[in-house]
């Protein structure tokens, strides 16, 4: 599933969350694999989601940053070195 801006905004009807689940339910899905979901948007609502379906591959993309609050901040991402680590624990 690849393309979709994740789970943070809310400027969509849907949230990657309610993709998830309405892709689990089409008939012939197997496997749901998805590249990455930014760490700004992982959210306690998408773990949950992602360990109730079957369907969703047992493994994350989640892209290394830097472990330096001040080029975090720099580069616009969002949240400190704290929030990713807790993210990603």
């Amino acid at each position: 599933l690849p393309g979709f801006a994740s789970d943070g905004s809310g400027r969509r009807l849907w949230t990657f969350s309610d993709l998830l689940r309405k892709v689990s339910g089409c008939p012939g899905i197997e496997r749901i694999r998805f590249a990455t979901s930014h760490p700004r948007y992982f959210t306690r609502r998408l773990v949950d989601t992602l360990a109730e379906l079957p369907e969703v591959c047992e493994y994350f993309h989640i892209p290394f940053q830097s472990g330096n609050d001040e080029i975090l901040k720099q580069m616009k991402r969002g949240y400190d070195m704290r929030r990713y680590l807790g993210i990603i624990d």
